[in-house]
């Protein structure tokens, strides 16, 4: 295994941002991890460039324990490239932007020229060798820094959002790039994003990320829904309710289609006797009620199936019956954009 994952957290003064029980990575295989802003996914990548230390737990990187001191870190480092959300390039050409790192570690100068003259092939930017930096667009950009990163032929590549603030054309030429990587060359590549369907274009394993945790629910709960944009708020339209979502890309158009994920551990539910419902909140009636693994999964039907999950403790405390009338309140936080 590549990387191990065990009982890993990573806090911020009183916050937890990042909470992994277990997790491990396979060599040679793409990982998507999806979740919204605030998912913990760039926390995640961090620690697995060796970037950033976790709070508690442990990190293996081949099975060995990752030990946090100047000269092992450096080590691990040389095994494992992150490109972040928003590449910073140096003044100069993109030649010399691609040859810096491999100045730094020492590459002799007929082995540089090689690495760059195939690293912009593979990204289809042969003819900007010579060409400055100041001037390229956005996914030029991002595509000059897959070229650096590519260049120092990582074990591991890591990219936080390779595709945000693209537009179309660049999306598909860098999931192309990322492709080839990891079937060519067998670079293992575990890559951010809050689309659904980039993971499945791409990737062999896709993981969602919600509030720092990893979710086992990214297959439930998806709908494709009609945008309602009402002031600054974005709300989609679901079971003649509206309810809110985040579109960090902008990629949702007034009256088109999207396809939502609804998190089902950020559901409320009430039984409808329980006194006033509020307004935003959908009335249903509960279909099914199972037990699964430490928690009660509750189908809704509101018109369409929802699905919820919560402790036991909260279940036992106010038993709910198959055919019961309830309502279901949505955290706007909980609705994450695939597509």
């Amino acid at each position: 295994m590549l990387y191990e994952l065990n009982k890993v957290t990573r806090t911020f003064g009183d916050r937890i941002v990042l909470e992994i029980d277990s997790l491990s990575f396979e060599a040679r295989k793409i990982y998507a991890l999806i979740g919204p802003n605030g998912a913990g996914k760039t926390t995640l990548l961090n620690q697995l460039a060796f970037l950033d230390q976790p709070s508690s737990g442990q990190l293996q990187f081949k099975s060995s324990a990752v030990v946090y001191d100047h000269s092992s870190l450096t080590r691990l480092r040389r095994n494992v490239v992150l490109v972040d959300q928003s590449p910073i390039l140096f003044s100069g050409s993109v030649w010399r932007n691609i040859e810096f790192g491999l100045k730094v570690r020492k590459i002799p100068k007929k082995e540089r020229t090689r690495r760059i003259v195939k690293a912009l092939e593979r990204v289809t930017m042969a003819d900007f060798a010579h060409r400055d930096v100041y001037g390229l667009s956005g996914g030029e950009v991002k595509r000059v820094a897959l070229a650096r990163a590519l260049a120092l032929e990582p074990e591991v590549l890591l990219c936080d959002e390779p595709t945000a603030n693209v537009d179309r054309e660049h999306q598909e030429i860098i999931l192309k790039i990322l492709s080839h990587a990891n079937s060519v060359r067998h670079t293992t590549i575990i890559f951010s994003t809050h689309y659904l369907s980039q993971s499945r274009q791409l990737a062999h394993h896709t993981m969602l990320l919600q509030n720092g945790r990893l979710s086992k629910n990214l297959e439930e709960n998806i709908f494709q829904l009609r945008v309602v944009r009402r002031s600054e708020e974005l709300k989609c339209r679901f079971a003649d309710h509206l309810i809110s979502f985040s579109d960090p890309d902008g990629l949702a158009r007034e009256n088109g289609l999207v396809r939502v994920h609804i998190n089902p551990e950020q559901i409320h539910l009430r039984a409808l006797d329980e006194g006033e419902i509020p307004e935003a909140w959908i009335a249903g009636t509960i279909v099914s009620l199972a037990k699964e693994n430490g928690k009660i999964r509750i189908v809704v039907d509101i018109g369409q199936k929802l699905q919820l999950l919560m402790s036991e403790k909260q279940f036992f405390n106010r038993p709910y019956q198959v055919l019961q009338g309830v309502a279901v309140g949505i955290e706007a936080q909980g609705v994450m954009l695939l597509s």
